[in-house]
């Protein structure tokens, strides 16, 4: 379990001045923060899913929606859990990405109403395929976030977010702990790699009222 001293430390991430991240994503739209958060907090929040995944709360992921939803591992292999107010570590992440929320509806007015996020396990050599976060049937997804929990990645070991551009990649990301990815959740196709290790973020989207 999440020893006494690190739930504490999760109440309340300290304020995060996001007006350059904000700058970037306005003016090409993604930013990538790099340390966006010191070890002994993005630490607990690994340990928080690794947890609930020994303990059952995952769950296969799956595309498509309503009648269409389907497990299809040929294009997703991730596994998933929600993030929840009353984790002591999810929690304290929904909180930190509520303040961003207030940011990014002052500085863009984007009009975003809520954030939602999953804990997301890729076991070694899983991946998921080119795709945009937007679904074609809703536009109440704004803007993407994710969130690495990963210590001492290496560039050997893959597992990259490949963002692609009109011709050409615009960027590709190894997912080291405590980086966090943001961008627009329309018009932005990307994908992640297959990796040589188990690979552990946070997927989350701020929406607005569909």
């Amino acid at each position: 379990m999440i020893r006494p001293d690190a739930e504490n430390a999760m109440r309340d991430f300290p304020a995060t001045d996001w007006r350059a991240a904000i700058d970037a994503l306005a003016a090409q739209g993604y930013a990538i923060v790099p340390a966006a958060l010191p070890a002994a907090l993005w630490q607990p929040m690994q340990q928080e899913a690794g947890e609930l995944l020994q303990a059952r709360a995952f769950a296969p992921a799956r595309i498509g929606r309503g009648t269409q939803i389907r497990r299809t591992q040929s294009v997703r292999g991730d596994d998933l859990c929600w993030l929840a107010p009353d984790m002591p570590a999810g929690g304290a992440y929904l909180r930190w990405m509520a303040a961003l929320q207030e940011a990014l509806n002052r500085e863009l007015f984007l009009g975003l109403c809520e954030f939602e996020a999953h804990y997301a396990h890729y076991a070694q050599g899983a991946f998921y395929q080119r795709h945009v976060d937007r679904h074609r049937d809703s536009n109440a997804r704004v803007v993407s976030a994710v969130f690495y929990l990963n210590q001492d990645w290496q560039p050997e070991q893959g597992g990259e977010l490949l963002m692609h551009g009109e011709e050409a990649p615009l960027f590709s990301l190894l997912p080291q702990g405590g980086t966090l990815a943001l961008f627009m959740s329309a018009g932005m196709p990307h994908e992640v790699l297959p990796a040589g290790r188990e690979r552990w973020s946070i997927a989350g989207w701020f929406r607005q009222h569909p």
